[in-house]
């Protein structure tokens, strides 16, 4: 037994685009302490379904939670433990630092190809357990030999992981979490949107949006309402960028695909994305009607035609657009059917008991090895 409560530390970066945004919306933030900041971060919901720090407290693990790339917070810890350290801020040697303090039994990192095994061992006192997540392709001269687990949802990722040294490989999937209010279904903002992002990654992405697009502008039926929420729309075609609102974050993404008639979500070009990725867990539990790229695993989760809707080319996705916005009985009952699926079978308690059960069997395990 280790004597005292376990110790687990997650090490997360989130989108500059975000942070910017965060902290110029809350312009008197930065002079707050450490704590405050990053409880307003996680109050906030960006990557909700992948938070565990505040469920693996609630089961009775001491926690802290590392942001390593929100450069106020981080200059607020090094004040807090009066260290000196010269600008631009070393994102990765801080993030060590702060491990090295806390002395984790278990770290969790977020982004493990970013901060791999050349991360791990600049920390003078190694976690007993080193653990990442993965859900994108895994880019070439990645280390994972210093980890012990990675956790992904995608066979894809489950099979390179060993390739690029990582010991072992569990299933993990995102969570909705509870505390995010329901979107007002009754009062719909607009008929179709897409909050993400395009880069050249996503050809296929930007060629069904623009599908969508010329429906919306009245192309072979009536016209209708197409927002797009992206942070940066260059790799559009210039006559879709207009419909831009900007970018949607955390709580107020969720409250805003609730209240669109219907929300979409498109697999990135070379790497399908097996069910269920964090969009599909996001606006399903916020109560949208999800029309979702079609994927044979997809029943697993939830069942298409009564609790999302899934679509295989442009065509498809074109005639199933119109489809639901002309019928509103349908479409409600099928986001109301997804929406209590999601909370009930997906929701980031459950999530996190599995991770729980999976960290714990682990570490015992250890114990137990000669």
């Amino acid at each position: 037994m280790l004597g005292r409560r376990p110790r687990f530390l997650q090490l997360n970066t989130f989108y500059p685009a975000y942070l910017r945004d965060f902290y110029a919306a809350r312009p008197t933030l930065a002079a707050a302490p450490y704590q405050a900041q990053l409880d307003a971060l996680l109050d906030d919901g960006f990557s909700g379904p992948h938070m565990m720090t505040r469920g693996m407290k609630e089961r009775g693990w001491d926690t802290f939670h590392v942001i390593a790339n929100a450069a106020e917070m981080q200059k607020r810890w090094l004040q807090e433990n009066d260290v000196s350290f010269s600008e631009p801020l070393n994102a990765a040697f801080v993030a060590a630092m702060q491990v090295e303090m806390f002395r984790p039994d278990v770290i969790y990192i977020l982004d493990p190809c970013a901060f791999d095994s050349k991360f791990i061992r600049q920390i003078p006192t190694r976690p007993r357990l080193v653990t990442g997540w993965r859900g994108f392709p895994i880019p070439p001269g990645t280390d994972w030999s210093d980890f012990d687990l990675i956790f992904t949802s995608f066979d894809a990722i489950a099979a390179a992981a060993p390739r690029f040294g990582a010991h072992g490989v569990l299933r993990h999937y995102p969570g909705f979490p509870a505390d995010v209010p329901d979107a007002a279904l009754d009062g719909y903002d607009c008929d179709v949107i897409f909050s993400g992002s395009v880069t050249s990654h996503h050809r296929s992405r930007v060629e069904l949006l623009y599908a969508v697009w010329r429906a919306s502008q009245g192309e072979g039926g009536p016209p209708f309402q197409f927002h797009l929420h992206m942070p940066d729309v260059s790799a559009l075609p210039p006559a879709i960028q207009g419909a831009n609102r900007g970018s949607l974050w955390g709580n107020t993404m969720l409250r805003a695909l609730g209240r669109a008639r219907i929300t979409l979500n498109i697999d990135i070009d070379a790497f399908a994305a097996q069910p269920p990725n964090m969009r599909l867990i996001e606006a399903t539990g916020a109560g949208a009607f999800l029309l979702t790229t079609f994927h044979p695993d997809l029943p697993r989760f939830f069942t298409p035609g009564r609790e999302l809707e899934t679509f295989r080319d442009g065509p498809e996705l074109v005639a199933k657009v119109r489809r639901y916005l002309a019928d509103d009985a349908a479409r409600r009952a099928i986001a109301a059917a997804g929406a209590t699926r999601c909370r009930a079978e997906h929701g980031l308690a459950r999530t996190t008991d599995s991770f729980h059960d999976m960290i714990t069997g682990q570490l015992n395990a250890e114990r137990k090895t000669p």
